[in-house]
């Protein structure tokens, strides 16, 4: 029951956000940049912040028509719990707000 309440909410939430990239966010370069990890076992499209850290997107497709390794990004997300990954480079995150920046 749970988690059909998570699937609605999270339906809703992304229904009322514009979907989509725009392509000038962020005037000073974005905070991220798109890796494709397809290589290693289990990985596919990565997100290393300029910290350091590196995301696991499970939403990135709602973003992104055509991803590209090396894109920069200015990203917004949720750490999400309750999920495995195969890959296991970083965190499992649920974009909220994604944007390619030139």
């Amino acid at each position: 029951m749970l988690t059909c309440f998570r699937n609605l909410a999270a339906t809703l939430g992304f229904g009322f956000l514009l979907v989509g990239c725009d392509t000038d966010l962020d005037p000073d370069g974005g905070n991220s940049t798109l890796r494709d990890d397809t290589g290693l076992d289990g990985c596919g499209w990565v997100i290393e912040v300029d910290e350091g850290d590196v995301l696991e997107p499970m939403n990135l497709g709602e973003f992104i028509d055509n991803p590209a390794s090396d894109m920069r990004l200015l990203i917004e997300y949720t750490e999400e719990t309750g999920y495995a990954s195969i890959c296991m480079v970083g965190p499992i995150v649920r974009l909220t707000a994604c944007g390619v920046v030139d």
